[in-house]
């Protein structure tokens, strides 16, 4: 082959490498554009559900009303319960009792005597009713409860006799300082009367 033949063959030849050089490095053209889906319209189970608004506050609960007076008889059953001696550990109403026209109630009361824990005082005080309100007309110690030899652990009224409407018996539960077993002691009270205390006699 003749030298300018060769010359002018190797220029092709690179010129040809360069060419395909040239556009392998090219870069591919760009996808054609797609637009986005359409977004679905919102449902309104989709929205989001506004706060709720806060609580109102509680209203303060109104002042009870003072019962009409309330206050000052509060005050003295108070007082007269504050003022009530510490000894004094028992005190019942045991029936009732009627004189002609006048009525009330009898009531008994048991007091510890003060620095021996296992010795009491027992009374009986008659209370006569007059226009709601009741007045003290006795009180009356029963002295030999005093010297008991054991504890009073009960004591209950007997059903009045038919006709006696101005007297009072109670029977006593006692349990002897040396024993289990409780006796039974009666009291016999009658108005202006001596009344007798003692063993059951039945």
């Amino acid at each position: 082959m003749p030298p300018t033949l060769r010359v002018l063959c190797a220029t092709a030849a690179v010129m040809i490498l360069t060419t395909g050089s040239t556009l392998a490095q090219t870069p591919p053209p760009p996808a054609p554009y797609t637009p986005p889906a359409a977004t679905a319209p919102a449902t309104p189970g989709d929205a989001a559900a506004p706060s709720a608004a806060p609580a109102a506050p509680a209203p303060d609960a109104p002042a009870a009303a003072p019962m009409a007076g309330g206050a000052v008889a509060s005050d003295d059953a108070i007082k007269a319960v504050e003022t009530l001696l510490t000894e004094i550990e028992d005190v019942q109403v045991v029936g009732p009792w009627t004189e002609g026209e006048r009525n009330g109630v009898w009531r008994t009361v048991m007091m510890q005597v003060k620095g021996k824990e296992d010795v009491y005082r027992f009374f009986i005080q008659q209370l006569e009713r007059v226009n709601g309100a009741q007045t003290i007309l006795s009180t009356t110690e029963i002295k030999e409860v005093q010297s008991v030899n054991g504890a009073i652990v009960g004591y209950r009224a007997d059903e009045p006799t038919e006709g006696e409407t101005n007297s009072l018996t109670l029977f006593f539960d006692i349990v002897p300082s040396d024993g289990e077993i409780a006796e039974t002691y009666e009291l016999h009270f009658t108005k202006d009367s001596p009344y007798t205390f003692g063993p059951a006699t039945n």
